[in-house]
């Protein structure tokens, strides 16, 4: 009947690739971290007020984690465009003058790749550092734990959100030369 929507492979649109899951299973990792963390700071929280005892590590842990949080999420929320971004200047020339407006647009994701090999660059040899020489945060005898985990969640996380600025940065090429038809605007009817 017109107007129901197929159900099944032929309305899901091109199955996902290894890249889209990888990003995506990032993206849930980080979902379910943000709880462990609420549960965590809401225990400390409750020991603290009626045992008058927290738990060792938590302020590490929390500091940690959101910074593991972040990164976990990078990669999967540029794939679907939800990064913040101003739109004042980028959304009004894709509309008047979609060629420049893409061409432009590449450009500014192309930047946001080379800002992501640059912390991958730094970082990279944090993570080796700190797995080599076992680093770690905390106080030794009450609570430790180690970094590199972090910087191991850093530095592959902002390859995989470098991989994707290129890849918009390819799609912005290619609906700038005519080769491909332009995707849905951020913030469009329907989202």
């Amino acid at each position: 009947m017109a107007g129901e929507q197929q159900s099944g492979p032929a309305s899901a649109g091109p199955p996902p690739t290894i890249f889209h899951r990888v990003t995506e299973a990032l993206g849930r990792i980080g979902t379910l971290w943000i709880l462990v963390v609420m549960l965590l700071v809401n225990a400390d929280v409750a020991g603290r007020y009626f045992l008058n005892s927290p738990i060792p590590g938590v302020p590490e842990l929390v500091a940690l984690s959101i910074v593991g949080i972040v990164y976990l999420q990078l990669p999967h929320t540029l794939r679907l465009e939800r990064f913040i971004r101003s739109d004042v200047l980028i959304l009004p020339l894709i509309e008047k003058r979609p060629r420049a407006g893409y061409l432009l647009q590449a450009v500014t994701h192309a930047f946001g790749a080379l800002m992501c090999a640059l912390i991958f660059w730094y970082v990279a040899p944090n993570f080796v550092e700190a797995w080599n020489e076992g680093d770690y945060v905390g106080a030794a005898g009450v609570f430790t734990a180690p970094k590199w985990p972090i910087y191991l969640i850093v530095t592959v996380c902002t390859a995989l959100t470098a991989l994707q600025f290129l890849r918009h940065v390819l799609r912005d090429l290619a609906v700038a030369s005519g080769r491909m038809a332009p995707p849905p605007l951020p913030g469009a009817a329907g989202e």
